[in-house]
C-alpha cells in the first residue's frame, strides 16, 4: 500500500461512500418503519362494574383485587368471582377516543396479549388488539366512529374470533364448547384445526370439542324495537318518555331525557339534579303488540338485558321505601292464566348502613349495588326458568326503565328484551318485532 497511494485512496474513497450509501439505505428503511410499521401502545383501562376484578401482572408476584379501576398493560391476566363484573376499556392515547371494550362477566378469565396502534397518523395500519385464554363469557363492543381500521383477535378454548366492523360480538368459551353470537356486526372464527366460519349479524355458532363440525343458527330474536336507541334525533324510536311527579311532590322540578352519544355509544341520558328538587321519575317506556300484549308462550328462552352506567345519586341506595332507585327496570305481564303481573329490579351505587332500603315490597330479590360510572351489563337470564313457577310470563305487555328519588344522573345503552325458538324451529322475519 505504501508503494501505491493511489490504490489506498480509491480504496479509502470506495469504501467511505459504500459506507455512506449503505447508512443512507438504513436511515430511510428506519425512517420508513418508523413512520408507517411502527407501533405504540393503546390506553387500556380497567372498568370494574361490580365486585373486584382480579389483576394478575407478569412483574408482580399474586393477584390484586381490583375494585374500581387500573391501567392494564401487556400479558395482564384479570379473573372475575360469581358476582364481579369489569371491562376493558381500549382507548387511543392521541385523542383519547374510546374504540372497544371487552366486558369480562362473573366466572372468568382472559389474558390481554397486545393492544396497539401506529405510532404516526400517516401509517394506514389498523388498531390492533389481541385478547388469549378466554374461559367463560365475554362481550365485545367495536365503536363505529373510527378513522381506520380496527383487528381484535380474541382465542377461546377451541378457536380465535377475528373481528374488523363495528359491533357487538359475545363470546362464550368453555372446555367442551365455545359458542360466538353476533348481535350486530361481522366476525369470522378460525377453529384450532383450520376451519372458517363466518358469523354474519343476529347468527350463532356453536363448536363442540372432538366434532369438526361447526353448528350455525339464528342468534336469540329481538322483541323491543330500538332495543339500543340507535334510531333516535333526540327522541328514541319506538320508547315513549315523560317525567312523572311523586304524588307528594307534584310541583317539584321534571327530570330531563335526551338521546345522545356517550364513548361511542348512542344512549338514553336521564337526569335530575336541580337542588333539593324532592321525589319524582323520569323514565322511557315500550308497549308491545297492543293491551294483550306479545304472546311469548312459543318461546324456549326469554332472557332480559339491560346496559347502564349510574353518574350520580343522591339517596342511599334506593330510598325509604326501596323504590327509588337510580335506575329501575319494570315488567308488566300476564301470566298463562291471564293474571297481571309485575316485575321490579333495580341498581344503586351509594349506600350508607342503616339509610334506605335495597328491596322494594314487591321486589322478588334485592336491587344490585354497582360502582359509579362504570357500565355494567344485567342480565335474567330466562324469565321462564328464573321467574318462580307462579309467575312466569305468558304475555309482555309493557317495558320500562326509569331513574326515581331525588337527584340522579344515569345512561342506559340498550334494553333488550330477547327470545328463542325451540330446537328445530326456524326463526322468520314476521317473528321478531325488531326492525
Amino acid at each position: 500500500m505504501r508503494s501505491n497511494p493511489q490504490r489506498l485512496a480509491w480504496i479509502t474513497m470506495l469504501g467511505a461512500l459504500a459506507l455512506f450509501c449503505l447508512l443512507c439505505i438504513s436511515t430511510v428503511i428506519f425512517a420508513r418503519w418508523l413512520v408507517f410499521e411502527s407501533p405504540t401502545q393503546l390506553s387500556v383501562t380497567l372498568q370494574v362494574a361490580r365486585g373486584t376484578v382480579g389483576l394478575s401482572k407478569p412483574d408482580t408476584s399474586g393477584e390484586q383485587a381490583v375494585r374500581t379501576n387500573d391501567s392494564v398493560g401487556r400479558q395482564n391476566t384479570l379473573s372475575t368471582d360469581n358476582d364481579s363484573q369489569g371491562y376493558l376499556a381500549f382507548a387511543d392515547p392521541y385523542s383519547g377516543q374510546v374504540l372497544a371494550t371487552v366486558t369480562l362477566h362473573h366466572d372468568s378469565v382472559m389474558t390481554l396479549h397486545t393492544a396497539s396502534r401506529p405510532r404516526f397518523s400517516l401509517s394506514d395500519n389498523p388498531y390492533a388488539i389481541r385478547i388469549t385464554g378466554i374461559a367463560g363469557r365475554v362481550d365485545v363492543w367495536v365503536s363505529s366512529d373510527l378513522d381506520r381500521e380496527m383487528r381484535v383477535d380474541l382465542e377461546g378454548s377451541l378457536g380465535t374470533v377475528r373481528i374488523s366492523e363495528p359491533g357487538t360480538i359475545f363470546i362464550q368459551s368453555a372446555a367442551e364448547f365455545q359458542t360466538v353470537t353476533a348481535r350486530d356486526g361481522t366476525a369470522i372464527l378460525v377453529s384450532h384445526t383450520g376451519q372458517t366460519q363466518h358469523i354474519a349479524p343476529s347468527t350463532e355458532i356453536i363448536q363442540r370439542r372432538g366434532s369438526d363440525h361447526i353448528e350455525v343458527a339464528e342468534g336469540p330474536i329481538e322483541l323491543l324495537p330500538n332495543s339500543d336507541f340507535r334510531q333516535a334525533d333526540d327522541w328514541p324510536i319506538g320508547w315513549s318518555c315523560a317525567f312523572r311527579p311523586s304524588p307528594d311532590n307534584l310541583n317539584g322540578p321534571a327530570g330531563q331525557w335526551l338521546a345522545t352519544t356517550v364513548d361511542g355509544r348512542t344512549v338514553m341520558h336521564i337526569q335530575r339534579m336541580q337542588p333539593e328538587p324532592g321525589p319524582g321519575r323520569t323514565g322511557c317506556v315500550q308497549f308491545l303488540a297492543g293491551p294483550q300484549g306479545q304472546d311469548v308462550t312459543e318461546y324456549e328462552t326469554l332472557s332480559l338485558r339491560a346496559t347502564m352506567r349510574i353518574q350520580h345519586q343522591s339517596l342511599s341506595a334506593c330510598g325509604d321505601q326501596g323504590s327509588e332507585c337510580p335506575v329501575m327496570l319494570h315488567m308488566v305481564y300476564l301470566d298463562p292464566a291471564g293474571n297481571e303481573l309485575h316485575w321490579y329490579h333495580g341498581f344503586y351505587t351509594e349506600y350508607t348502613p342503616n339509610v334506605g332500603r335495597t328491596r322494594c315490597d314487591s321486589c322478588l330479590e334485592p336491587h344490585e349495588q354497582i360502582n359509579e360510572n362504570a357500565w355494567y351489563t344485567y342480565e335474567l337470564e330466562d324469565l321462564f326458568a328464573d321467574l318462580p313457577t307462579d309467575r312466569r310470563p305468558g304475555a309482555i305487555i309493557e317495558i320500562e326503565f326509569y331513574g326515581e328519588g331525588h337527584q340522579y344522573d344515569v345512561l342506559i345503552d340498550e334494553l333488550s328484551l330477547l327470545a328463542t325458538l325451540p330446537d328445530g324451529e326456524p326463526s322468520v322475519a314476521s317473528q321478531s318485532a325488531a326492525p
